[in-house]
């Protein structure tokens, strides 16, 4: 069994570190509304024609997933304001999106390190050994798990156990009414536990994180510790520098983007009705 990396991207990243914005659960949103971007209204259909046909990633990592609907209406309330911005700026195009990518191009050309080529060796090398985890070949990986019948409950445990020590995880599986649970170690192969652990352990990828792995057609779910992990050698090449020199600089264009658009939220004010978000996405969006 191959490792698989985390399925949350730069791009999720940057947008929860953008966070939602003001809130007034006191104030009756408009109808079909989630959101105002300087008092124009974000829609429900235009969030819900920016969710993936298939938005739930093969693992949920627990602190770093908060679901398609929260995301893909930051990614609306972004366009909003650089739609803006490039209005503003006076910036052209045949349509909103390609204004939107002139001024995107704009902001990343004026900017340092933000492509491959800027980053030395001396920093990819670092960057690397920092974010180990994405880049896969886990050597050997032991872990606690549990085993639930239901996604209810085995997603209850993982949002609860993100941070949390190995006796507490083993507290709340045991609340939470795991059908089974236990301990494993995996090797490089994923063998050792059934492949729908490894395949938890590899995506999470840290020792203390916490993963959930899937399985519905058998309704078995199964919520995962990382206890220890430990990482294949790897020989430093030209292959391997470009890749981790790649995703560094993907990492930078994204943290750049959230900046700008935290900058524009000061400008052009930024209100979600987090009720009416938290509702449609309790209905429309099942955990696994």
């Amino acid at each position: 069994m191959k490792p698989l990396l985390l399925a949350v991207s730069f791009l999720t990243v940057a947008l929860v570190a953008v966070g939602c914005g003001s809130t007034d659960q006191s104030v009756d949103p408009p109808p079909n509304v989630l959101a105002t971007v300087a008092g124009e209204p974000v829609t429900v259909e235009q969030v819900r024609a920016l969710i993936p046909d298939s938005p739930l990633p093969a693992v949920l990592v627990a602190g770093g997933y908060s679901g398609p609907w929260p995301q893909a209406l930051e990614l609306a309330i972004r366009d909003e304001l650089l739609g803006r911005e490039a209005a503003r700026r006076g910036i052209t195009g045949p349509t909103r999106a390609h204004q939107i990518a002139t001024l995107v191009t704009q902001e990343q050309r004026g900017a340092a390190d933000l492509t491959a080529e800027d980053i030395t060796d001396d920093e990819a090398r670092t960057w690397y050994q920092e974010h180990r985890r994405l880049f896969g070949n886990v050597a050997r990986a032991e872990v606690a798990w549990a085993e639930f019948a239901d996604s209810a409950p085995a997603t209850a445990v993982l949002e609860r156990a993100a941070g949390t020590d190995a006796p507490t995880f083993q507290r709340l599986v045991q609340e939470g009414g795991a059908t089974a649970s236990g301990t494993a170690t995996i090797d490089d192969h994923g063998e050792g536990a059934d492949p729908m652990i490894s395949r938890a352990a590899f995506a999470v990828g840290a020792a203390g994180g916490v993963g959930l792995s899937a399985d519905p057609k058998n309704k078995r779910w199964w919520v995962v510790r990382v206890e220890h992990i430990s990482f294949q050698q790897t020989n430093w090449d030209a292959a391997l520098a470009y890749k981790v020199k790649s995703a560094m600089a993907s990492y930078r264009q994204e943290e750049h983007l959230s900046r700008l658009a935290r900058s524009l939220r000061k400008k052009w004010p930024v209100h979600v009705y987090e009720n009416r978000l938290t509702d449609i996405a309790g209905k429309e969006e099942p955990p696994t």
